[in-house]
């Protein structure tokens, strides 16, 4: 098997904060994307106890209708 050189190929070797701003990223990035988790987080939450509330409700009018 042959190997790749890269560099023949114009291909530049990049260090990490190199990669982090060509990739978009940053502290503000990192600001925005956790708040957007967080946001995400708190509404799956939200649904979550609302789902499971009208379940246990019917469930609790189903039993009453039954008795």
């Amino acid at each position: 098997m042959k190997n790749l050189e890269l560099k023949e190929l114009g291909v530049q070797e990049m260090n990490a904060n190199e990669m982090t701003n060509v990739n978009g990223g940053g502290p503000l990035s990192d600001i925005l994307v956790n708040t957007l988790f967080v946001a995400l987080g708190g509404v799956s939450i939200l649904v979550n106890n609302t789902v499971s509330f009208v379940g246990y409700t019917v469930n609790s009018l189903l039993s009453f209708i039954k008795s």
